[in-house]
């Protein structure tokens, strides 16, 4: 009785000294576990050092500890402790990965992509690694294989918020917005209610207004090349884009007035009006589309509007002049195009509506003075045979004046055929 019980005595002091040990060592990792996933760093660190106190083989304690150490941004502390895990398992895969992040994060691109291509090799495919290699090519310039392992990221997790956010980075700076705008969409998707959500909005904001430039852009090479309908499409995304570039609104608004289709032109340049209401032009070219829809009284608004913004508008001065002619106020009209010439003593249409004045006041002389200066201005083949006609014709009239040719009014300017900038590049 007395042995049993020594046996007894013996076996309950001997075993608890051989366990307990063991289970500090897995107390201490355990609790070190606990701290990281509560982002207690600090502990987290303590823990895992007194579980390696205590069994310094345990390559999991210092894969372990190396991540609290990279999340404090001790990252030199961080990869000698993935080494050592390494060192003890060379084979593990989870730290290879992790020491590839932290060299990524110190810049160490080389050994970053070594570690992280090993780590695929031993089966490590998670999201994570892919975001972070497809960083690695990315910063390395090969843009296409970033683009592979971050597309591969998402496919694998649909909530991954920083290789959305790396693929919209880096379609931005490719200039292929339609792909940059989609994977912003996702980071706004995914981010919630955070704070930068607005900072983010911005930036689609402007991913937007850029994409609308560049099709405004595209738009004007189209229209050059005289496709016009195309270069219309392409104005009408860019507004989609961004309501309020002026440039669009102006230009796919002048081409709608070439076309005939004035009432939209002039909903357009109203548009415009709004954005950029000091814009002197887009008053005149409103104007233009008033008179083509014989609305001359909206038309003279805008034209007085125009030149009291910019006095040197010359073509402003010319169309405003064809309204007086027409309703035969012929002394403003002359005052008009005289201004026009004035400003612009180039330019032979105005010479030759200042002559039809000119006859019709009785003044022949002047106006064949003025048809002399539009013939000397210009080498156009049909604008020297009107001309030349109604040169004829003043002739003819032995010094009359003309009721029927008073009447006769040229068209109005075409603001393209003295604009070498148009459709619009302001």
């Amino acid at each position: 009785m007395i042995k049993a019980l020594f046996s007894l005595v013996i076996i309950c002091v001997l075993w608890p000294q051989v366990s307990f040990a063991q289970y500090e060592v897995v107390d201490a990792y355990n609790r070190g576990v606990e701290a990281l996933r509560l982002n207690r760093l600090d502990e987290a660190v303590d823990f895992f050092t007194r579980a390696l106190q205590l069994d310094p083989r345990d390559h999991l304690a210092y894969n372990n500890r190396g991540v609290a150490y990279k999340r404090k941004g001790l990252l030199d502390e961080a990869i000698e402790d993935y080494t050592r895990s390494l060192e003890i398992k060379p084979d593990y895969p989870f730290a290879l990965a992790n020491r590839g992040t932290a060299r990524y994060r110190k810049g160490d691109l080389d050994g970053a992509l070594a570690d992280l291509t090993a780590s695929q090799k031993m089966g490590r495919r998670d999201s994570v690694t892919h975001t972070t290699l497809g960083l690695v090519y990315a910063a390395r310039g090969e843009v296409d294989k970033g683009i592979k392992e971050l597309r591969q990221a998402v496919t694998m997790n649909k909530k991954n918020l920083r290789a959305y956010q790396a693929l919209a980075e880096i379609y931005e700076n490719q200039r292929d917005y339609d792909r940059a705008l989609e994977s912003y969409a996702k980071v706004v998707e995914l981010s919630g209610a955070s704070r930068n959500v607005k900072e983010l909005q911005a930036r689609i904001d402007n991913i937007k207004k850029l994409q609308a430039r560049e099709l405004h852009a595209i738009g004007l090479e189209s229209y050059r090349s005289g496709k016009e309908k195309q270069a219309l499409e392409l104005w009408t995304r860019a507004l989609k884009l961004d309501p309020a570039l002026v440039q669009a609104l102006r230009d796919r608004g002048l081409t709608y007035h070439k076309a005939g289709q004035h009432q939209k032109a002039i909903e357009d340049f109203a548009s415009a009006i709004e954005k950029s209401p000091t814009n002197s032009e887009l008053y005149r070219i409103r104007a233009d589309a008033f008179y083509k829809m014989k609305k001359t009284d909206q038309a003279l608004e805008d034209y007085n509007r125009s030149i009291q913004i910019n006095p040197r508008d010359a073509i402003a001065y010319n169309n405003r002049g064809l309204i007086h002619h027409e309703r035969n106020d012929l002394d403003r009209a002359l005052e008009d195009y005289s201004q026009a010439i004035a400003l612009e003593p180039s330019n032979p249409t105005f010479f030759e509506n200042r002559a039809l004045v000119l006859t019709a006041k009785g003044q022949i002389k002047k106006a064949l003075d003025d048809y002399r200066s539009a013939l000397n201005n210009t080498t156009d083949e049909r604008l020297r045979n009107n001309i030349m006609e109604r040169v004829s014709t003043v002739h003819s009239m032995s010094g009359e004046s003309s009721e029927g040719l008073s009447r006769s009014l040229p068209e109005l300017t075409d603001p393209e055929r003295y604009r070498p900038d148009s459709p619009g590049q302001r």
